[in-house]
């Protein structure tokens, strides 16, 4: 049933359209001819400007395709100018890294062996205030004294000879 609708409708259309009778007597009637010649110019100068545009449009898709390819060759040629420069200095920094790493290795060693230069110090310090600690101030200074007594009549006996 539908089918019947469309095609009616088609038919109905069709009917809408002048004939090849009514076509000659659109041609003849007054102005038609001048008013599909216009319409004929009017499409040929749409056409023209369409050319136009076209050729401006291919003219600057050539000019993009262009700089496209003279920035993908600067890139090229920056590319193969820096990469090697990068890759040395890449491998100057490692070479520089793994030298840091051995010194901070022998910086640690030397901060051990100083660690225990430091601990045996300190403990020579503290054995040697053990020993002073231990020392009799009091008859260190009465053997010095006497001492002192038997040194000074040698000392006036010694200076009258001088």
């Amino acid at each position: 049933m539908e089918r019947n609708d469309n095609t009616e409708q088609t038919e109905a259309l069709w009917d809408d359209l002048p004939g090849d009778i009514q076509h000659e007597s659109l041609w003849e009637a007054e102005g038609t001819e001048l008013a599909v010649r216009q319409l004929m110019e009017q499409l040929k100068a749409s056409e023209a400007r369409q050319q136009s545009l076209m050729k401006k449009q291919l003219l600057f898709t050539r000019i993009f395709a262009v700089s496209n390819c003279v920035l993908v060759l600067l890139f090229l040629v920056f590319v193969a100018g820096v990469l090697p420069r990068l890759t040395y200095a890449l491998d100057k920094a490692s070479e520089t890294l793994v030298a840091v790493d051995g010194a901070l290795e022998d910086f640690g060693e030397v901060f051990d062996n100083v660690n225990s230069l430091v601990d045996s110090s300190s403990k020579a310090v503290e054995q040697t205030m053990d020993k002073v600690e231990q020392m009799d101030i009091e008859s260190l200074n009465e053997a010095i004294s006497d001492l002192n007594d038997v040194v000074a009549p040698m000392a006036e006996f010694f200076g009258r000879f001088r």
